[in-house]
């Protein structure tokens, strides 16, 4: 009796795990059926093949072939106006020819024009990555910026990187701090700036756009070091980050007072920079003025210099260069301050280039 009741229970058991096993199947299968169902996720429009972007994909195979092939007497400027004659096609074969990451040297060198626009690209994706941020601009695509977080997610390519960091610029208004980050990172990259490039070089022109302050001691120690080209690029790029933001890197200056000391009247250009109508910028102006670890000379030269400040012009990467000199309401705003600083005895060390300086704004007007 007993064994007949266990072998009962013994069937009903199986069979419960029969029951569990079918449900199971049954579910898979509709789940199954259910996404097979479900339309695609869409592509974006920038990676879709079409025929014209099949035709332009061609293209740029076939210069890269002629690259490879030794030649270098290129037509760049008529693949570019092909790719440019369909925006939407042409973002989709640079897309699409970048992901191969195929390439071949132009031999020509990184050369930045108007507008921050390529007037030499030395391989064919850096041609690639300017005309790809041009077409993305133009269209409000946004895969200029998408293919430059791709881009920026390695270290292959300081040219690359500094291409990316324009196109993420062009696109995203709100990217300062991510490219300020970035160029931070790109500085810190001995392997690069041990021997840098056309473009790492061309990229210090982003702490110009970002206006960030941090880069003045990373400018400052490049420019104290043995790299000649790494001197050049970080003197330039401190002295136009002072001149596109004046206030940010005075107050900078007034509370790091080690910094650039051993340069005293290159920091005195620094503060020349400043609109003395600017309320802020003139209180820093005068926060400089008053401190004791600045000397006469530099103070002097400050003064002599404000009345028409030097600048470096040149075509840049994302920043635009500020006209040196008088300005729209430069000169009187000068005179006002420092005819107050002269009836008020403010800075009685330096009183009689004050009193110059009064005068030769006054004259310039």
């Amino acid at each position: 009796m007993a064994r007949r009741h266990a072998v009962f229970i013994a069937l009903v058991v199986a069979a419960g795990a029969l029951y569990f096993l079918w449900r199971f199947a049954e579910e898979t299968r509709e789940r199954i059926s259910q996404t097979s169902a479900a339309p695609a996720a869409a592509t974006p429009a920038s990676s879709q093949t079409t025929p014209a972007s099949e035709s332009l994909y061609d293209r740029i195979g076939q210069m890269l072939a002629t690259l490879r092939g030794g030649s270098k007497a290129l037509d760049l400027t008529s693949l570019r106006r092909a790719l440019s004659s369909d925006p939407a096609a042409g973002i989709a074969a640079i897309r699409r020819f970048l992901a191969t990451r195929d390439d071949a040297a132009t031999g020509q060198r990184f050369a930045v024009g108007p507008d921050g626009v390529l007037e030499g690209a030395p391989t064919l994706r850096t041609f690639l990555l300017d005309t790809l941020g041009q077409l993305s601009r133009q269209t409000g695509d946004g895969a200029g910026a998408e293919v430059g977080r791709e881009i920026l997610a390695e270290k292959i390519s300081p040219d690359e990187w500094a291409l990316a960091l324009r196109n993420i610029a062009w696109e995203d208004p709100k990217s300062r701090p991510f490219l300020a980050q970035k160029l931070h990172e790109m500085l810190d990259y001995e392997p690069w700036t041990a021997t840098p490039t056309g473009g790492l070089l061309e990229a210090f022109d982003v702490a110009v756009f970002t206006g960030d302050a941090s880069f003045v001691p990373t400018f400052d120690a490049m420019g104290h070091g043995g790299n000649t080209a790494l001197q050049r690029a970080a003197t330039v790029a401190l002295d136009r980050l002072a001149e596109n933001s004046p206030l940010t890197v005075m107050q900078y200056l007034n509370s790091h007072p080690a910094s650039i000391a051993d340069l005293p009247f290159v920091r005195a250009d620094y503060f020349s920079k400043a609109d003395l109508g600017n309320p802020e910028q003139r209180r820093a102006v005068e926060t400089y003025l008053d401190r004791a670890d600045v000397t006469l000379p530099e103070k002097t030269k400050f003064l002599h210099a404000i009345a028409s400040p030097g600048s470096f012009v040149s075509d840049s990467l994302l920043s635009t260069s500020q006209p040196a000199g008088n300005g729209t309401g430069r000169y009187p705003a000068i005179a006002t301050a420092a005819t107050e600083w002269a009836r008020t005895n403010r800075f009685p060390a330096v009183e009689e280039h004050v009193l110059w300086l009064i005068q030769r704004v006054t004259v310039a007007e």
